[in-house]
């Protein structure tokens, strides 16, 4: 059987483009940071673009949503403990305290998750970056009621990089399903008698 694609490459992303904007731009507060979106988009099809991409691709991002949550809660306790220690900007010194500790001992237990290994850590290093882009932009407000505890804040951000990751890979799915190949039969040619 022969593949036959079902629309151009530039329809079928302009189309999954406009299907995704609503969450970035009608849902007032709770909006989604689409450049997450985005991102987890294009990481959809660096991992093949299939279901089979998708089940290595999520658990590896979302893993690394969790360890920044875990690092940057260390560095939150930690500006409890160093109190208003800085070098430039309030913060800073427990920051940098923490993120050395937290992603030295992170990035050494990739050696024994073979999950997060080879080129599930791109997924994996997205999952970090980009719950951490949502932290340090402070997306995430509305999803814990606009709490001025650190903590939930932090909590608010990786649920918007959560979120962000499943409409990612969804787009990718529908960005495929409309491009996708459609299979047709083959035509027997007849025998020659």
């Amino acid at each position: 059987m022969d593949n036959k694609v079902r629309m151009p490459m530039w329809l079928a992303v302009a189309i999954t483009v406009v299907l995704i904007l609503p969450a970035g731009l009608w849902m007032n507060e709770f909006s989604l940071p689409l450049w997450i979106v985005f991102c987890v988009w294009a990481e959809y099809f660096a991992f093949g673009g299939t279901l089979k991409g998708a089940r290595a691709l999520v658990p590896a991002f979302l893993s690394g949503a969790a360890v920044a949550v875990a690092v940057h809660s260390f560095a939150v306790f930690l500006m409890g403990v160093f109190g208003d220690v800085q070098l430039v900007v309030p913060g800073d010194v427990a920051i940098l305290v923490a993120y050395f500790i937290g992603f030295c001992v992170f990035v050494w237990m990739m050696d024994f998750v073979p999950a997060l290994q080879g080129a599930n850590s791109l997924a994996y290093f997205q999952g970090i970056a980009l719950t951490l882009g949502a932290i340090f932009t402070g997306q995430g407000a509305a999803w814990v009621a606009h709490s001025s505890n650190s903590y939930a804040l932090v909590l608010g951000a990786a649920i918007v990089a959560v979120v962000s990751c499943f409409a990612g890979v969804l787009i990718g799915w529908i960005n495929l399903a409309l491009l996708g190949a459609k299979e047709e039969a083959e035509v027997e040619a007849a025998p020659v008698a």
